[in-house]
Parts: structure tokens; C-alpha cells; sequence
């Protein structure tokens, strides 16, 4: 005889297998899906990117503070004006410009540059650098292909040469027509003794980006300013604004594997911030009519560095306009499929960019 009771129940554990089979069923397949969908958005994002694998050159730093601070004290005037020759015009940069210790007198010149080298802060400050970056082979690496994609976008531009340099805390980047120079000592990390000494002291949102990691995307960021920099005396807010969103579109397509914290400069809370509070910026800029001012305290507060942006809260960074610049740009370009990299850099019309990118912020 049948046990009912026991036939409803084995009835009832093969519906419950069947119920779980097809769950597990559809969790795979929804798993599957996902994964397809990721992979999808994976290669089309492999896809923009160029392929530079047949570009053979190579960027190999010239370490002129190496060979400043190599110098033979026994045969000064020799290899000194050996080094004159050997750097040509970045010397004369780096002299009269970067550190101002040349002089139209060769003698004196000599004797300054004997100083300098002499220096103990400065050459502290060299050992430093060679601690860090006695070895730059992944900063050449890291060059090369930046260069190799800028070479991709902009054929025919001139490859710079790369040069290290001890500037005594001048400027992060110089350029000229043919170089590109690069201060070591901008990049010895936010904790670096000498920075807290300086006078006036550096303050903690510029310090947290002098470290090695923005030294490629600064170098980049500083070559396109050179040849896309716009007249700053005659520019309204919207065209400082595009200006530096271009640069960051620039940073996009030239460094691709750069984190946005490091091509924008703002912090990981900042850049979550700028991206849910979107509409609210724009919109302020918006209402309070600030996009065709030409008011350089108004560019002071919403275009220029800070730690934070005033009127909005302390999560905001500071130049809040770059990131709504690159945004406009964004939707410039997504609408504009034609429209190459090398063209849109060379745009005049920085309200054209304006007008035609039809920016909207979704949120």
C-alpha cells in the first residue's frame, strides 16, 4: 500500500528541485548576460583607442640635472661649457627663465652655476631625486606611448625632447618649440621635508599632487597648453571653461590609462561629487549668469585652483568650471563623430564648441 503522506512530500522535494533549477537556470543565465554585456563595453572600449603597435620610436629622457650635478669640480669650465653645447637651448631656458641664474657675462655665469651646484639645500634636493628616480625607465616607457598616441592624433607635430631638471621648486613643467622639461623636484610626494619650508608655504591640495603618478599627465597637459592656450586677457568664463575641458578631453584620448583624479587633480570624493551634483553646478552657473562674464574675481572662484569651490559645499574641489568644460566638450565631440582630435584643438571658436555641443546635464 502507497503512503500518501510520503507521495506528497517526495512530489512536493521534486517541485522545490525543479523551482531551484530553474533559478539557478536563470541566475546563470543573467550572469552570462552580464558578463557578455561587460565584455561588449570592454573591447568597444579597447576599440576607441588607436592601435600604435607599429610605432617603433622611443622617448628616452635626457637627465640634465645628472649632468649638472656630475660636473667635475677639477675641470668645471671644460665640462660646463660641454654642457652648454649639449643642451643648447633648453640651457638658455633653464638659465634666464626657470631659475634665473644666468648672466650675459660668462664668467659670472660660471661662477653662479658653480653656486647652485654647491648648494647644500640644492644638492639635498638632488640626492632626493635620485633616490626616487635614479631609475626612469617607466617614466620612458609611460612617455613613449603618450608620445605615440599624440603622434597617432596630431601626424607630423614634433616629438619634444624630454628633459629632467632640478628647477628649485619653479615650475612643474617648461616648454619650448622642440622640449619638454620636467622638474623633479615638483614630483617628490606630498610629504617631502622641503615643501612644508617653503615661503609662502604650499598648501595641502597642491602638495597631494606632486608625486610621480601626475608627472606624465602634467608633462602632456603642459605640451597641448603650449600650442592650444588661449588669450586669458580677452576670455569669458565659458571660454576658460572649455579651454581646460579640452585639455582634459586631450588627457582622455592621449592617456588613456590615466585615472580622472589624476588628469582633473581633484580627489576621488571631489570627482563622485562633481559627477551626482552635475546639474546642480551647471545650473548655478546658469542663474547666476556667469558663463559670458569676463569678471577675473568670478574667474578667480570658479576656473582657477583651490581646495574647494566657495558657495558650495566642502566636498566640491576647486575650478569647478574644467569639470563642466569637459563635459561641454564630451557632448561636443559625441555629436561630432567627424570631427578629429587635432581639430578639435585647433578650434578658434571656443563658443562654436559651445553652441553645437547641445550639453544637457542628465542628473
Amino acid at each position: 500500500m502507497i503512503n500518501v503522506e510520503y507521495s506528497i512530500i517526495l512530489l512536493h522535494t521534486k517541485l522545490i528541485v525543479m523551482i531551484i533549477k530553474k533559478i539557478l537556470f536563470c541566475i546563470l543565465l543573467l550572469s552570462g548576460l552580464i558578463y557578455m554585456v561587460l565584455f561588449i563595453t570592454s573591447c568597444k572600449h579597447l576599440d576607441d583607442r588607436p592601435d600604435i603597435s607599429t610605432m617603433t620610436f622611443e622617448i628616452k629622457a635626457h637627465r640634465f640635472e645628472k649632468d649638472l650635478f656630475g660636473l667635475d669640480s677639477l675641470n668645471f669650465e671644460k665640462e660646463f661649457n660641454s654642457l652648454k653645447i649639449k643642451y643648447g637651448n633648453f640651457f638658455n631656458l633653464f638659465s634666464f627663465q626657470i631659475t634665473s641664474i644666468g648672466s650675459p657675462d660668462s664668467s659670472l655665469m660660471i661662477d653662479h652655476f658653480r653656486s647652485f651646484i654647491n648648494d647644500s639645500n640644492f644638492r639635498n634636493i638632488f640626492l632626493d631625486c635620485e633616490k626616487l628616480y635614479e631609475n626612469f625607465d617607466k617614466k620612458n616607457s609611460d612617455f613613449t606611448k603618450a608620445f605615440r598616441y599624440y603622434s597617432y592624433y596630431f601626424p607630423g607635430k614634433t616629438i619634444p625632447r624630454i628633459v629632467t631638471m632640478i628647477s628649485g621648486f619653479s615650475y612643474p613643467v617648461v616648454c619650448d618649440s622642440t622640449t619638454l622639461g620636467i622638474s623633479l623636484d615638483m614630483y617628490l610626494g606630498p610629504s617631502y621635508r622641503f615643501y612644508s619650508t617653503l615661503e609662502p608655504a604650499l598648501p595641502n591640495y597642491l602638495r597631494s599632487r606632486m608625486q610621480g603618478d601626475y608627472m606624465v599627465s602634467d608633462a602632456m597637459k603642459g605640451w597641448a597648453e603650449s600650442d592650444y592656450g588661449i588669450d586669458e586677457s580677452t576670455s569669458r568664463m565659458v571660454d576658460f571653461m572649455i579651454s581646460q575641458g579640452r585639455l582634459l578631453y586631450f588627457l582622455d584620448k592621449i592617456v588613456p590609462d590615466a585615472e580622472d583624479t589624476i588628469k582633473t587633480g581633484y580627489s576621488l570624493t571631489q570627482l563622485e561629487w562633481c559627477k551626482v551634483n552635475e546639474k546642480k553646478i551647471w545650473s548655478f552657473f546658469i542663474e547666476n549668469k556667469l558663463l559670458f562674464s569676463f569678471d577675473p574675481n568670478l574667474m578667480n572662484k570658479y576656473v582657477n585652483d583651490g581646495p574647494t569651490t566657495n558657495g558650495f559645499p566642502k566636498e566640491s574641489p576647486g575650478n569647478l568650471g574644467k569639470f563642466i568644460g569637459w563635459q561641454i566638450v564630451k557632448s561636443y565631440m559625441a555629436g561630432h563623430k567627424e570631427i578629429s582630435l587635432e581639430q578639435l584643438m585647433n578650434e578658434k571658436s571656443l563658443q562654436k564648441i559651445f553652441d553645437e555641443s547641445k550639453y544637457k546635464p542628465l542628473k
